[in-house]
């Protein structure tokens, strides 16, 4: 399967709504990057390709949620892939840092493994 992505993913969980019309689907986000996000909804989902959604991520803390038009890109019985299409400036600004934050949390973290492995692997050949 060859890969697609043009932008770095992050881990990040949040509550995440995806609706059109009129349904509404209440999910949980997995990942997100500057060109879409995954969502875990839970339960299966009938959700047809091609159209246009609306999908509102709230972030613990912020006092408005981020807010895209999306279209839907891949599908399982319990997640859906979604390609952001379109959002303002705010949603674009506050995704960059949020996406910053995430990747730089995720190196720091990275690096910290590296040493307790190196440190870990130095103690036992000591022993």
């Amino acid at each position: 399967m060859t890969e697609n992505r043009k932008f770095h993913r992050v881990k990040f969980s949040s509550r995440a709504v995806i609706s059109q019309e009129d349904f509404i689907h209440h999910g949980q986000l997995v990942n997100i990057s500057m060109g879409g996000a995954l969502i875990s909804l839970g339960h299966g989902s009938l959700m047809p390709f091609d159209n246009e959604y609306d999908l509102t991520i709230y972030i613990e803390g912020d006092e408005f949620p981020l807010q895209f038009t999306a279209e839907l890109v891949s599908v399982t019985f319990a997640l859906a892939g979604m390609k952001f299409i379109a959002f303002d400036d705010d949603t674009e600004t506050r995704l960059a840092e949020l996406v910053e934050k995430l990747a730089f949390m995720t190196d720091a973290v990275k690096d910290d493994q590296v040493k307790i492995r190196r440190r870990f692997s130095e103690r036992i050949c000591e022993e």
